[in-house]
């Protein structure tokens, strides 16, 4: 029997949508998430509807309070928003890979474009947590692979077996301060200046003695690409760049619990010297290798800053920005 029959455990739906949040529509994967846990027996508040780039502190904010169930929807697929699988991902202590795989082999026998979609399942603390796309379709899948399994995974993961006592260990046991000083952007700077002396004193701006973690990507010119030698290499950026550098890194910011700054030279940039830099400082290392990572991907993907390379062969080519 799927609903269960003792005191009735809390579960939360988190939708991660921007235009559903600014009320252009009315979304309905929340909805099917929360009708399938109420008829599961949990007690389940309507769902939560936030922009895209929040879903990282309403997760958080979430599970904080150790709920037994959490499923998000939207915000799994291919677009440089869809940030939810990579946010929650690293707040997993263990993941359920076979729950993910069951999900996509049923996604597949309705629709062949179930493969581009992205899933993660595990628990977070003693929290199940899966992310589900943003369809009502693809929530209904997602459901119908927990049906069975999710009352046998909360028993397990709130019963008498648990190692850690009801309400003692949400995902990050962080005191509160810890959340003030995080999901901020400190500097996004485009410069023509050489990176080595404006970012020697990022780390401490961005470091306070609540982070435990600090992670750098340093953009280095290289003297190849593409399997040809590269002689001198110049970037240019568009007028709007450093405004669309600071959106970016902003979105990275607030969707995960870290310290941020970022900086891209412009201009000639002798080989060997940084072009582009990232700094992510976060209580916990996986929070911060993932900001890190995402900030340096989205703004490659989406800063309009181009780099002009002259090979060794005196051919001259224009080519997006260097990761």
């Amino acid at each position: 029997m799927n609903t269960r029959e003792h005191t009735k455990e809390h579960a939360v739906v988190i939708v991660a949508s921007t235009r559903a949040a600014a009320g252009e529509y009315r979304d309905r994967s929340g909805a099917a998430a929360v009708d399938f846990l109420r008829g599961q027996g949990f007690e389940v508040p309507d769902a939560t509807v936030v922009p895209d780039a929040e879903i990282g502190a309403a997760v958080r904010e979430a599970l904080a309070a150790a709920p037994a169930v959490l499923l998000t929807s939207g915000g799994t697929g291919l677009t440089a928003d869809d940030l939810t699988v990579e946010t929650v991902a690293p707040l997993l202590d263990k993941e359920l890979p076979g729950v993910t795989q069951e999900f996509f082999r049923r996604g597949l026998a309705n629709t062949p474009t179930a493969v581009l979609s992205r899933a993660v399942a595990g628990l977070a603390g003693r929290t199940f947590v899966m992310t589900l796309p943003g369809s009502p379709g693809g929530v209904k899948d997602g459901c119908a692979v927990l049906a069975d399994v999710l009352p046998h995974i909360v028993e397990l993961t709130r019963g008498a077996g648990d190692p850690h006592p009801a309400g003692a260990r949400p995902a990050h046991s962080d005191p509160a301060y810890v959340a003030a000083q995080t999901g901020q952007l400190f500097t996004s700077t485009v410069t023509d200046r050489p990176l080595e002396e404006l970012t020697a004193g990022a780390a401490r701006e961005v470091m306070t003695h609540a982070m435990g973690a600090l992670v750098r990507f340093d953009g280095v010119v290289r003297d190849h690409d593409g399997g040809a030698r590269v002689a001198a290499l110049r970037y240019e950026a568009h007028p709007t760049a450093a405004a669309e550098l600071e959106r970016v890194c902003a979105e990275v910011a607030a969707a995960h619990p870290v310290r941020l700054a970022a900086f891209h030279r412009t201009g000639p940039v002798p080989i060997g010297e940084l072009a582009f830099v990232v700094l992510a400082a976060a209580a916990h290392r996986g929070d911060a290798f993932t900001a890190c990572q995402q900030a340096a991907d989205r703004v490659k993907a989406e800063v309009p800053i181009w780099k002009e390379q002259e090979l060794a062969s005196g051919v001259t080519q224009w080519v997006g920005i260097d990761g």
